[in-house]
């Protein structure tokens, strides 16, 4: 029998920004989704979905981006070269060059760091190509 962990589902992830306007436009082309109304005195708003559970919450802070994401978000997108012009195209920008298998670590306008790549992991690592 498999334990249970603590945490049932992930329910969202919010990422630091400043100019909350600017990047809900940016995720919100990212993820194919409206963005919600700003809420909390402007200090919050929804982008949309991540998948069925998980919601991308940006929120205003005061100070920008100093060092390096500790934690950041992996996308699978069906062709990694397209993604990274459209990416781009949205004020995006690469971080890395494209690593041996496709993956590329890009950033949003403000420097959030995220992850793209045309394959998942499995728990062991290996990669499951799409298609």
């Amino acid at each position: 029998m498999m334990n249970k962990g603590i945490v049932l589902e992930t329910a969202s992830i919010v990422l630091d920004v400043g100019d909350i306007e600017r990047e809900a436009l940016f995720w919100g082309a990212m993820l194919g989704e409206t963005p919600g109304p700003l809420r909390g005195c402007g200090g919050w708003l929804t982008v949309g979905s991540l998948d069925s559970t998980t919601a991308l919450i940006l929120q205003r802070v005061p100070e920008s981006k100093v060092v390096k994401n500790r934690c950041h978000m992996c996308f699978v997108v069906p062709d990694v070269d397209e993604a990274v012009r459209r990416i781009v195209e949205l004020g995006g920008s690469p971080v890395t060059e494209p690593r041996q298998g496709g993956g590329v670590t890009m950033a949003d306008p403000e420097g959030n760091e995220f992850c793209i790549g045309s394959f998942r992991r499995t728990k062991d690592g290996e990669r499951d190509l799409l298609g």
